[in-house]
């Protein structure tokens, strides 16, 4: 179990960092224009401590929820998926819900968000599933 924990953080970091980057180039991170009209945009985006502590913390909570359900479906691979998808319930459909029903901000810029990190809390996962198959079956 040590072996996989120390593994699996800087593979979370590295996924949601690089993923990041890759959404971004791919043109698919979420369009500022909606929000900028109202003045509420952060075209800079957040400072470099505060991005990696974010990411550090995702990677955090989807590592507890994946050890919560490794080992509960029949294939490796499926238990990274059911923990991408939960992870994913909070990050993608109740934040936007959450926008919507709390301002009146438009809430397209963050749907663009919750696609993005559907891709991203999937690959996550399916890459902890994977380094779980790898490291935790052969401690057993």
């Amino acid at each position: 179990m040590p072996r996989f924990l120390l593994l699996a953080a800087p593979t979370l970091l590295l996924i949601f960092a690089l993923g990041t980057a890759i959404l971004t180039a791919c043109g698919l991170a979420p369009d500022l224009t909606p929000l900028a009209a109202r003045g509420v945009a952060r075209p800079e985006g957040l400072p470099a401590t505060i991005q990696w502590a974010t990411w550090g913390f995702e990677g955090l909570a989807l590592l507890a929820l994946f050890l919560l359900v490794w080992g509960r479906t029949r294939r490796w691979w499926l238990d990274g998926l059911v923990a991408g998808a939960a992870a994913w319930t909070f990050r993608g459909p109740l934040l936007v819900l959450a926008v919507a029903g709390l301002t009146r901000l438009p809430v397209a810029p963050f749907w663009q968000l919750a696609r993005g990190a559907l891709l991203l809390d999937l690959a996550a996962a399916l890459a902890l599933a994977l380094l779980a198959r790898r490291t935790l079956d052969v401690e057993r």
